[in-house]
């Protein structure tokens, strides 16, 4: 009995130490700092697809809708370096004129041709919202980005 009793606390002093390894090098291993990032912080291009619209007009009424319903491009690519968000193809494009890190989300803005925009991407999930607006009529959108 006395000799499983040992053997049961070496074991676990074994297990402690081999713990204490692993925790240091986890710990060692993680990223920190402004590598921590998720994979969507704007580092590569993303290919975003809005799949929720709601437009609304000056007058307060909203209709939910699609992309194509509210003539939204259905594949949005988002260049943080080259400063754009395009639809590639079609000739529409809008220039990044902000951009900011914050808690966890990239945010971008732009705007022209009357019309302003902003974006928000969570960078560990890609999950992405925007708004466009003008002074007649606004759009909510709600999609998701991936890395291509």
């Amino acid at each position: 009995m006395l000799h499983s009793i040992w053997n049961v606390r070496e074991t676990m002093k074994i297990f402690r130490q081999v713990g204490m390894v692993i925790a240091a090098a986890g710990m060692w291993l993680a990223p920190h700092g402004v590598d921590a990032a998720g994979k969507f912080d704007g580092s590569i291009p993303m290919l975003c697809v809005p799949t929720v619209v709601t437009e609304c007009g000056a007058d307060g009424d909203c209709r939910r809708g699609t992309a194509a319903s509210v003539n939204l491009p259905e594949f949005l690519k988002v260049d943080v370096k080259a400063m754009r968000v395009y639809a590639e193809g079609t000739g529409r494009e809008s220039p990044i004129r902000n951009l900011e890190h914050m808690n966890g989300h990239l945010i971008i803005q732009g705007g022209q041709n009357g019309r302003g925009w902003t974006m928000t991407i969570a960078e560990e999930t890609g999950r992405m919202s925007s708004t466009i607006s003008t002074s007649d009529e606004g759009f909510i959108i709600f999609g998701a980005c991936a890395v291509p």
